[in-house]
C-alpha cells in the first residue's frame, strides 16, 4: 500500500492530483434541547461531514482504502438561536498491517465547544485566519488526527500537522473563545494539547506511537512475540514523559485509547511478559490498575 511505503521510505509525494484523507462520520446528540429542530441538526451533521471529508488536508495522495477513519460525536447541551454549546468526542483509528484488525489511535473529549451556525450555511476553511469557531475546531482536530496517524507510520511523521494545528490555535486566540487560550493550565484544552505535541521535552510520546504501531502491531500477525516485545519497548518510552510530568494528558490520551488493546494483547503472553507489562502499565497509568490485573488472571 502507498501509505505504508510512505511510512517506510518517506518518499510518497503528490504527483499533481489530490485526494481527501478522512472518512469522517458524524453523530449529533441533541436530546437535551427542548423542541429541537431535527432538520437543522441533520443539516449540521451533513455540513460537518462534508467539511471534514471534502477538504484536502495534505499534499499527499490517498487511495480510498487508505483514508483515516474518524468518528465525531457532538453533544449539544445548549442552544440559543444560532448559538450552540456542548462537547465533542473525536475518535480516530487505522488498520493494522496484514490483518482485518483496526486499532484506535485517538479518543478525546473536548468539553469547551461553542459555535454559531445557521441552517444550510457552509463551513469555510482557512489554516491561518479565523473564519468561525466551528471551522477552527474542526480544522484543528483534523490536523491532530492526521499528526497522530502519520506518527504511527514514520518517526516524527506528524510534526507538520501539529504545526498546522498550532497555526489554527494562533489564529483563533484573538476571538476569545474557550479552549484556545494559554492562560488555562488544563492540558486537555486545544492550546495545551498541541503545545505538548510540539514540545521537544515530550518527544518520547511520538517515538512511542511509531514503535507501538509500525514496529509492534504491524508485525503482530507474522511475529506475535516480536510484536509484543516492540509494543513493550514503545510503552517503556513513555516513562520519559512520566518522569517529566506523571499527570501529562499525553499519557492519559495514550492509555485511554490503548488500555483494552494492551490487556487483550498480553493476556495471550507468557508469565514473564505479563509481569513486566503489568508492572509498567500500572506505573504509567495508575487510574486503570484493575484493568491491567486482568492480564495476570488469564491462563
Amino acid at each position: 500500500m502507498k501509505k505504508y511505503l510512505f511510512a517506510i521510505l518517506c518518499i510518497l509525494f503528490t504527483t499533481g492530483t489530490f485526494a481527501q484523507e478522512l472518512r469522517c462520520r458524524v453523530n449529533i446528540q441533541y436530546n437535551e434541547i427542548a423542541n429541537a429542530d431535527k432538520d437543522l441538526f441533520n443539516t449540521l451533521r451533513s455540513t460537518i461531514e462534508e467539511f471534514m471529508n471534502a477538504q484536502s488536508w495534505t499534499s499527499h495522495s490517498y487511495e480510498e482504502q487508505e483514508k483515516i477513519e474518524v468518528k465525531l460525536n457532538l453533544r449539544i447541551t445548549s442552544q440559543s438561536s444560532k448559538n450552540f454549546a456542548g462537547t465533542l468526542q473525536i475518535q480516530s483509528s487505522r488498520p493494522v498491517y496484514n490483518s482485518t484488525y483496526t486499532t484506535t489511535l485517538f479518543n478525546h473529549v473536548d468539553d469547551k465547544v461553542s459555535f454559531q451556525y445557521e441552517e444550510n450555511e457552509p463551513i469555510e476553511f482557512s489554516e491561518n485566519a479565523f473564519v468561525s469557531n466551528l471551522s477552527s475546531i474542526l480544522s484543528y482536530y483534523a490536523y491532530i488526527v492526521l499528526g497522530i496517524d502519520y506518527d504511527t507510520f514514520s518517526p516524527n511523521g506528524g510534526i507538520e500537522f501539529y504545526q498546522k494545528a498550532q497555526n489554527v490555535v494562533t489564529a483563533a486566540q484573538a476571538n476569545d473563545e474557550a479552549g484556545w487560550s494559554s492562560s488555562s493550565r488544563d492540558d486537555k484544552t486545544r492550546y495545551w494539547l498541541v503545545e505538548n505535541m510540539l514540545n521537544s521535552s515530550y518527544s518520547a510520546f511520538h517515538t512511542a506511537l511509531y514503535k507501538y504501531h509500525r514496529l509492534g502491531l504491524d508485525i503482530m500477525y507474522d511475529k506475535p512475540e516480536e510484536g509484543r516485545k516492540e509494543v513493550y519497548n514503545a510503552i517503556a518510552e513513555l516513562e520519559k514523559v512520566f518522569k517529566l510530568k506523571p499527570s501529562s494528558y499525553l499519557l492519559t490520551a495514550f492509555f485511554y485509547a490503548k488500555k483494552d488493546e494492551i490487556v487483550q494483547m498480553y493476556s495471550e503472553s507468557n508469565p514473564d511478559e505479563k509481569n513486566r507489562i503489568v508492572t509498567l502499565a500500572k506505573k504509567l497509568n495508575p487510574a486503570n490498575v484493575n484493568d491491567y490485573d486482568k492480564i495476570k488472571s488469564t491462563k
